[in-house]
């Protein structure tokens, strides 16, 4: 199969999956990542505005680099250094908060145990996918964070319809609404236009794997 319709569907499967609890491992990457660039950010001094953007940036340029890095040999380590990092972050902060989140423990350990398994097991392709659904979640988080979160808000009716509102880990629009005279929505639309065309054109232009 080529990578770029891997990527449609997975992309598709997890605009339906990411409002519910079956996608909560691939939210708690993103959240990760949000976490950390806030922490940074918030520990410098940086406002709301800079935030956000700088939010942006950072979730397009980890997509990205995962696409870059999925035409690599690096492709089949990917899911296991991603989940045993993330298993590492989950213990230290466990360790300094003297408590365990189970519920994210247990997030975290399927699919870094589904990665063993298709490691030990040579089954590539299978990391393969697991990659592409750790690369294309988040640019499913990043559509919905841009586009589905701020065209919710228009009215509660709006909001009961996307479900996919219901897990939103990267606050990026709620600063910027306003800003310039600009509405929220419409600067979604067009950071969600400069974020899919370097994203389409990656997944369109790799090689047949």
């Amino acid at each position: 199969m080529r990578s770029e319709e891997r990527a449609g569907i997975i992309s598709i499967v997890m605009l339906f999956l990411w409002g519910t609890l079956i996608a909560e491992p691939f939210h708690i990457f993103v959240r990760y990542i949000a976490a950390a660039v806030t922490s940074v950010l918030r520990g410098i001094g940086s406002g709301d505005i800079i935030t956000s953007v700088v939010l942006y940036l950072a979730a397009v340029a980890v997509i990205i680099l995962m696409q870059k890095l999925s035409q690599t040999k690096l492709c089949s380590y990917m899911p296991c250094a991603i989940a045993a990092l993330f298993i590492a972050i989950l213990v230290i902060r466990s360790i300094r908060k003297q408590s365990v989140d189970y519920g994210e423990a247990i997030c975290l350990a399927i699919p870094a145990a589904v990665c063993i398994v298709f490691y030990l097991t040579r089954f590539e392709n299978g990391l393969k996918w697991f990659t592409a659904v750790y690369t294309y979640s988040t640019a499913v988080a990043l559509l919905n964070a841009l586009l589905f979160v701020p065209l919710s808000r228009l009215n509660s009716v709006v909001d009961k319809f996307l479900y996919i509102t219901n897990y939103n880990d990267l606050d990026i629009t709620r600063s910027l609404g306003g800003l310039a005279g600009i509405p929220e929505l419409v600067w979604g639309l067009f950071l969600t236009a400069f974020a899919v065309f370097p994203i389409i054109y990656l997944a369109t232009s790799n090689r047949r794997k």
